[in-house]
């Protein structure tokens, strides 16, 4: 992890206003840094801004709270929602593209809200390269 810390992918508003437990496991902690290590670290130099993290590990309680999809790969800590330097739908776009053009191995990309935020998944298994717009 050279950009981003894993306070950066448990920190949770939803969590703290409910009080909701939102420490990974460690086999959580492990796919946040494959994550990190092969997607977004190398996304990071490749954008040459900060990315923000919005939503990275959320413990099954919080996934719940917050209406999470059942199967979200939020909770196993392959997945993040990002945003650009600026958290502009611009800034969210070129993330987007940047992912989907560049080689990066990815499982989901995903085009939240008209680029609200960009989702993005790795998984140590098997990555789909699969691309939505929800």
């Amino acid at each position: 992890m050279k950009y981003f810390t894993i306070d950066e992918f448990t920190r949770s508003e939803a969590a703290k206003k409910l009080k909701i437990d939102n420490t990974p496991t460690k086999e959580a902690i492990e796919n946040l840094n494959a994550l990190v290590d092969n997607l977004l670290d190398p996304l990071r130099e490749l954008y040459g801004k900060p990315i923000f993290v919005n939503s990275g590990y959320r413990s099954q309680k919080l996934n719940k709270a917050i209406f999470g999809a059942p199967n979200s790969q939020h909770m196993t800590g392959e997945a993040a929602d990002i945003e650009g330097f600026d958290r502009s739908v611009k800034e969210n776009k070129k993330l987007f593209e940047l992912i989907k053009n560049s080689g990066l191995p990815f499982d989901q990309l995903i085009n939240e809200s008209n680029f609200s935020w960009v989702h993005v998944s790795y998984s140590k298994k098997k990555n789909r390269r699969q691309i939505l717009n929800l």
